[in-house]
C-alpha cells in the first residue's frame, strides 16, 4: 500500500484511536524560534541537558522539535499536559511512555529525516517508522552491497541512475521500520529480506533468522512529502493507517 502525500489530514478535535487504527502523524522540523521555545518549555530535565549537547545548531533545534512534538502527541491522546509525560527507555534506547492505568497504554515510534519527523501510534500493537530524505548524497549501491540480499542489490542496481536513490530508500526504510518495531536494533537488517518493486512498495518477504515472523508483521510505504518516502511496520494483520499533521 502506497499512500500520497495528498492524504494527509488535521486531526478532528475529538481524536480517538481504537485497536485496529494506526496513526501517523507527520511534522515540519524546521521552526521559528518562537514555535522552538513554546516545544522546549514542554521537555524534561534530561531531554533539555540532551538537547544542549548537540554541537549544530541545527541538530539541537531538530532534536527540541521532535521531543517537543511527540509530547504533544501523545499527550492529546491521554489528556495529558506534554510536559507531565514521563519516559522510559528500553536496554537499546526505545523510548516507551509511563502509563498511569491501562488507559493511557501507546505503542508509539518515531523518526526524522532533515526537516521532517514522522510519529506512529497505536493502542495495541507494535509499531516502527521511518523516514528518509531521498535527496540525501550518499553510495547507495555501496549501501545496498553491505546491508541488503544479492536480488535486493540487483533490483537496485537495474533502474536508471536517476531512480537509485528512489528504490534504494524505498527498501531501506521497510527495513529499518521492521527493527525498530522489534526493537532488535541496526544488526538485525541484515536479516530482512524484501521483495522490491520498482512502482510499487517494497514487502516484507522474509526474515532469515525467524522464519516465522513475516506472518506476524506487515508494512506500509509512506510517501510523506515531495523528496521524502518512509514507511511503516505494524504487528499484525487487518490494521487501518490514518495519516495526519502536526501543526
Amino acid at each position: 500500500m502506497l499512500n500520497h502525500e495528498c492524504n494527509w489530514t488535521l486531526p478532528s478535535s475529538d481524536l480517538s484511536l481504537s485497536g485496529n487504527d494506526v496513526h501517523v502523524w507527520r511534522a515540519n522540523i524546521d521552526l521559528p524560534i518562537s514555535r522552538l521555545e513554546e516545544l522546549e518549555r514542554t521537555l524534561c530535565d534530561s531531554e533539555k541537558a540532551r538537547a544542549g549537547r548537540f554541537v549544530f545548531d541545527a541538530d539541537r533545534r531538530r532534536y527540541i522539535a521532535g521531543r517537543g512534538f511527540l509530547r504533544l502527541i501523545l499527550g492529546r491522546y491521554i489528556r495529558q499536559l506534554p510536559e507531565a509525560l514521563v519516559f522510559s527507555y528500553s536496554p537499546r534506547g526505545k523510548p516507551e511512555l509511563v502509563a498511569n492505568s491501562p488507559a493511557e497504554t501507546l505503542y508509539f515510534n518515531v523518526s526524522h529525516s532533515h526537516d521532517m519527523a514522522l510519529y506512529a501510534v497505536s493502542r495495541t500493537r507494535c509499531v516502527g517508522i521511518d523516514i528518509e530524505h531521498i535527496a540525501a548524497k550518499c553510495n547507495v549501491e555501496q549501501l545496498a552491497k553491505r546491508y541488503f540480499f544479492p536480488r535486493e542489490f540487483d533490483a537496485i542496481c537495474a533502474v536508471a541512475p536517476e531512480r537509485k536513490n528512489e528504490i534504494f530508500f524505498k527498501g531501506w526504510t521497510v527495513k529499518e521500520a521492521y527493527v525498530k518495531a522489534t526493537g532488535e536494533g541496526l544488526a538485525a537488517l541484515e536479516q530482512v529480506e524484501l521483495a522490491i518493486a520498482v512502482d510499487g512498495p517494497a514487502v516484507l518477504q522474509r526474515i532469515h533468522d525467524n522464519p516465522d515472523a513475516t506472518g506476524r508483521w506487515s508494512s506500509c510505504q509512506l510517501s510523506p512529502a515531495p523528496g521524502y518516502i518512509g514507511a511503516l511496520v505494524v504487528e499484525g494483520k487487518g490494521w487501518d493507517v490514518k495519516l495526519l499533521l502536526c501543526l
